[in-house]
C-alpha cells in the first residue's frame, strides 16, 4: 500500500505543487484584500471587534426595516454594525457585549448593556430582529447563545447571523494538503499551530483570536432548525470574491444566514430552564 501511495504522489507531484501554489496565491490574495479592507481582528474572547466592510453589513441591513427594534449580540467595543445600521435605517438598537464600549457613540436610538451571551438573559420586551456577526465560533456555550436569541425574539422575528465556514474552499484545500484550517485554533497561546504558510499569511502575528468552534454550513443549518428557526436566505461571502461566493455558500469562507423564528412549545420561553 505504501508503495502504491508513493507512486501516486510521485506521478502527481507537479499537480500537487501547482495546487499548493494556487492555494498560496488565493489565500495570500485574500489576506491582502482583508488588509486593504481594514478587516482587523481585535482580541476579544467573544469576538465582536471585527471591522467588517460595508458590503457585508449591507446584506444584513437589507433585511431590517425602519422602526424595528434590533438586539445585536456580541457587538464589540466599537459598535461598528450599529454605526452602519443607524446611517441607513431609523431603528432602535439594544447592543450587548461582555466588554464595555471603548469608543463613545451618542444616540437616542442606541442602548448598550454589558452581558455575557453564554448566560441566559431576557430583555424587558421582545425584539423584531436579533443579529450576531463572527460571534458563535468564539464561544463554548453555543446552545445558550441560540436560546438567548429565541427567548428575546418575537414570533416571526428575524435572526441575521454570520458564521465562518469550516468547509470553505480554503479550508478544504488546507486539509487536503495536511494543514490545520487556519479558522479553527487548537491553542489559546499560539494561533498558528499546524496551519503552515496559511496561518502565517492570515495571522502573521500568531495572536490567538479564540476560534474554538468550527461550523460547516450543514451544521449551522441543522442547529438553527433545532432551536426553532426557519432559514429564509443564505449568502456566501468572501472579502475578495464577493460576486462569486454569493452563489456558492457551501464553499464560501463566511455565510450570512437569515432565518425566521417559528412558534415551538407555544413560545413559553421554552429554553429558559436549559443550560
Amino acid at each position: 500500500m505504501h508503495e502504491i501511495i508513493s507512486r501516486y504522489v510521485e506521478s502527481n507531484l507537479t499537480g500537487f505543487q501547482n495546487l499548493s501554489g494556487l492555494v498560496v496565491e488565493l489565500i495570500s490574495g485574500t489576506f491582502l484584500r482583508l488588509n486593504e479592507g481594514k478587516k482587523l481582528m481585535v482580541k476579544n474572547k467573544q469576538g465582536g471587534d471585527n471591522i467588517i466592510d460595508r458590503a457585508f453589513y449591507g446584506l444584513a441591513i437589507a433585511h431590517i426595516k425602519d422602526h424595528e427594534h434590533i438586539l445585536n449580540l456580541g457587538c464589540g467595543s466599537h459598535l461598528n454594525f450599529e454605526r452602519n445600521l443607524l446611517n441607513k435605517r431609523n431603528v432602535t438598537i439594544t447592543s450587548c457585549d461582555i466588554n464595555p464600549i471603548n469608543t463613545p457613540y451618542e444616540s437616542e436610538h442606541l442602548n448598550f448593556l454589558i452581558q455575557d451571551v453564554e448566560k441566559l438573559f431576557t430583555l424587558d420586551s421582545k425584539v423584531d430582529v436579533v443579529t450576531f456577526f463572527e460571534l458563535i465560533e468564539h464561544i463554548d456555550k453555543t446552545d445558550i447563545l441560540l436560546q438567548n436569541v429565541y427567548n428575546n425574539l418575537k414570533i416571526g422575528g428575524v435572526l441575521i447571523c454570520s458564521v465562518p465556514n469550516l468547509a470553505s474552499i480554503y479550508a478544504r484545500i488546507e486539509l487536503l494538503l495536511g494543514f490545520q484550517p487556519h479558522i479553527l485554533e487548537v491553542s489559546n497561546v499560539c494561533s498558528n499551530f499546524g496551519t503552515g504558510v496559511f496561518g502565517k499569511l492570515n495571522n502573521p502575528n500568531n495572536e490567538p483570536i479564540h476560534h474554538i468552534r468550527g461550523f460547516t454550513l450543514a451544521a449551522i443549518k441543522e442547529m438553527l432548525k433545532y432551536y426553532g428557526f426557519e432559514i429564509t436566505q443564505i449568502y456566501g461571502y468572501d472579502y475578495r470574491l464577493k460576486g462569486i461566493m454569493k452563489y456558492f455558500s457551501s464553499l464560501a469562507p463566511v455565510n450570512i444566514i437569515v432565518s425566521r423564528k417559528i412558534n415551538i412549545n407555544n413560545d413559553k420561553d421554552c429554553f429558559l430552564m436549559k443550560g
